[in-house]
């Protein structure tokens, strides 16, 4: 059987009644470009973009090709993340990375000097996601890009007004559910917020289920001097989500399997039969000649470049899957081997049409336990 479980930030409905059973993925958190409202005055002229397992680092520079100073906002968005998650789900972030303000420890600089960041954080109740045609089928997760754009209903203020606070980590928050009067309580329960967990299978610290989302966001305000470029560069660390996988190198129907139990990873990281055969030599075949490991599924929002003027003038993509000895493989035209770990893609005049998904298999385990 197919073991393998792709995460994503779920409807509160659908939290609610989650199974107790443990399962065979990890939680982490998807992250994007920056953002700025839309202008016809500031031009990207290049992005340079490197993505790999531990950290996100992207270089821009921008030009003002106006003849007045054009000011506002610049934002870097967090999706909105599932408490849950990280109740269901182990995680490379520990608990103290969970209740920090800049959990990804995003860090902004312009023209080489640190900026001074403001934090939004709010609570959503998701809207939920439409049931699957076939229950059965395995569970594809939306674009990372409309996780921003319909979060649901913010419930920051109501949260905030019973003393729940905005973190991520379930601990935290399970005590604070704890010390609310059953009034309170009553609330959340009506609203499909919160809900009491009377399973005794899941132990003594899974005391609640949560059902909202927390969105971050890192910003601050810019001003870019007419006709001047300017350079604008940030860091974070990367926590993917991933899981168990099996590479089954399948190529005709079995008694156990009529179609390819790989299509669906095929088609949605481009894997080719050169990577297939590159998967083969990550993962060894155990007795039943199936190879299993471990998957990183990480997500970048692209598409954010559009809130600037025009395309990308020069954009260098570097992709880097941790250790010699993993697959990476990814949707993305003219990406190319260049270093042992590294694959590279550049393009002029870019205009992202689309996000990225990448995939990295390991051998061994994805996450360590901390």
């Amino acid at each position: 059987m197919l073991k393998r479980l792709l995460l994503a930030a779920t409807a509160a409905a659908a939290i609610l009644a989650l199974p107790a059973a443990a399962n065979d993925g990890f939680a982490g958190i998807t992250a994007t470009g920056l953002e700025f409202s839309k202008t016809d005055d500031i031009a990207m002229q290049s992005e340079d973009l490197k993505i790999g397992i531990d950290q996100i680092s992207v270089d821009y520079v921008f030009k003002n090709t106006s003849a007045a100073d054009v000011s506002g906002t610049i934002a870097f968005p967090m999706p909105p993340i599932a408490v849950s998650l990280f109740t269901f789900s182990p995680t490379n972030m520990k608990p103290a990375d969970l209740d920090k303000e800049n959990p990804l420890d995003f860090t902004a600089t312009v023209d080489g000097k640190p900026v001074a960041l403001k934090t939004d954080r709010r609570a959503y109740a998701p809207i939920p996601e439409p049931e699957q045609a076939d229950p059965n089928a395995p569970y594809v997760p939306p674009p990372a890009s409309k996780e921003y754009d319909a979060p649901g209903e913010d419930i920051t203020e109501l949260l905030t007004g019973m003393g729940v606070p905005l973190s991520l980590d379930p601990e935290t928050v399970m005590a604070a559910l704890d010390k609310l009067p059953a009034d309170k309580i009553k609330i959340l329960t009506d609203k499909g917020l919160v809900q009491k967990d009377e399973e005794a299978s899941n132990g003594p610290e899974m005391r609640w289920l949560v059902g909202w989302t927390i969105g971050i966001r890192h910003y601050w305000d810019q001003t870019f001097p007419a006709g001047a470029e300017m350079k604008i560069s940030h860091t974070y660390k990367t926590f993917p989500n991933g899981g168990l996988f099996y590479w089954y190198d399948w190529t005709k129907p079995t008694k156990d399997w009529d179609t390819d139990p790989n299509a669906d990873d095929k088609k949605k990281y481009c894997i080719d039969d050169a990577t297939g055969e590159a998967i083969k030599e990550t993962l060894p075949a155990d007795a039943d000649g199936n190879r299993p490991g471990s998957i990183y599924n990480i997500q970048y929002v692209l598409t954010t470049a559009h809130t600037w003027k025009g395309p990308i003038g020069k954009f260098k993509l570097t992709l880097d899957k941790g250790d010699a000895k993993n697959t990476l493989s990814v949707c993305f035209d003219g990406i190319a081997k260049s270093g042992p770990t590294t694959f590279t893609a550049e393009k002029d005049n870019y205009t992202p049409e689309k996000d990225l998904e990448i995939m990295v298999v390991t051998a061994g385990r994805g996450y360590k336990e901390e």
